[in-house]
């Protein structure tokens, strides 16, 4: 069965990034790192024309020979900076990608060398001279300068880094704004609700236990929206009782019992999370993975702990008739979005489908 990882990985720079084409501009004020990279690849290919027309070759060799020149830096630059460093530098062997660097440069050489004698032996050679290998200082020379292309590289990449940065930081001050607006519609008059729910509860609690239960279940959910949802990091503990919360009244609405099951290992009194974080996966659950005329619900979560990290693992059936579960519903995604904000790459979140049933797993650390 295959399974997903997700992480800031995920979210590095590839040849298809719009932040790196232009598509998208991070910052309002910022420069457009499209153009950036036009300017620069022009300009060096204005300089290489000119160092190529000074010493005497042609206008149409120089310009040949400067597009040759620009495409194998460009080829260096960009491996270098979206294959090498994200995918072998920061997710496997530092060894492997010395290893792969020096091949590149090394067949980048190589390859320019090869063009270059080609062009001038069938394309620019107007006398009949016999062939000749460039000696080894040629090789050197040009190994060296695809070096200093590749040292150019790095602060590339740094630059591709600091505009992806820059854009998830807008990303997030857009949802902070979106998230304050509503919770600010959420807060309208709430000491008013609260205290009407109370008097509400009391009279229930006279004439129907059953009802004042849910009451109070549902007052602690939106007390845990209103006093809880702001802050940064709350209990582990409260976390926790709203999720409960949350399944028993989700469970009334079905037509059938669910059998649920929700076991924890180890210490929770002194944790302390985000809030929120937990409860998208329960309520993937019950948006997705729940079959109202089924007598076979059941949801079961396994949350361990340990000094360092979090782990919750929570499985529901699959039922042939019901709409298929995807990974890409706008719980889990803006889910995994926060996880990235808050974590960096130092988090798993993924899901799978296996034996009839649908795998959410989430960790986390807790430092």
């Amino acid at each position: 069965m295959k399974k997903r990882r997700h992480s800031l990985n995920s979210g590095w720079l590839s040849p298809a990034d719009p932040y790196i084409w232009g598509m998208t501009k991070p910052a309002g004020k910022g420069i457009n790192i499209l153009w950036a990279q036009v300017f620069s690849w022009t300009f060096l290919a204005l300089i290489i024309f000119l160092l190529f027309f000074h010493e005497g070759v042609t206008i149409v060799q120089s310009i040949v020979r400067t597009i040759c020149y620009t495409c194998f830096f460009a080829m260096i630059v960009y491996i270098n900076t979206l294959v090498l460093v994200p995918h072998v530098y920061r997710r496997r062997s530092k060894w492997l990608y010395v290893l792969l660097v020096v091949v590149l440069l090394v067949a980048v050489t190589w390859s320019y060398i090869g063009v270059d004698l080609l062009l001038e032996w069938y394309v620019f050679r107007t006398e009949d001279k016999p062939m000749k290998v460039p000696p080894l200082r040629v090789y050197m020379g040009l190994f060296f300068l695809n070096t200093i292309i590749y040292l150019f590289s790095l602060p590339v990449r740094l630059a591709f880094d600091y505009v992806v940065m820059r854009g998830q930081q807008e990303q997030l001050q857009r949802r902070t704004a979106e998230a304050e607006l509503n919770l600010l519609k959420a807060q309208v008059q709430p000491h008013f609700l609260f205290n009407t729910l109370n008097n509400i509860y009391f009279v229930a609690q006279r004439e129907s236990p059953n009802t004042a239960m849910l009451l109070e279940r549902l007052s602690n959910i939106m007390r845990y929206f209103v006093d809880e949802g702001p802050k940064e990091r709350i209990p582990l503990t409260r976390e926790i009782d709203f999720i409960n919360d949350y399944i028993h009244l989700e469970k009334l609405r079905m037509r059938h019992p669910m059998q649920t099951d929700f076991q924890i290992s180890g210490e929770v009194n002194q944790v302390t999370i985000p809030p929120m974080l937990l409860i998208p996966l329960v309520e993937n659950v019950f948006k997705h993975g729940v079959n109202k005329r089924s007598e076979s619900n059941t949801l079961a979560m396994k949350m361990v702990l340990d000094q360092v990290q979090l782990e919750l693992t929570v499985v529901n059936p699959l039922f042939e008739d019901q709409e298929p579960l995807q990974r890409d519903g706008n719980g889990l995604t803006n889910l995994q979005n926060r996880l990235q904000l808050l974590y960096g790459q130092n988090f798993t979140l993924r899901t799978e489908k296996k034996d009839g049933q649908f795998i959410a797993y989430l960790k986390i650390p807790l430092s």
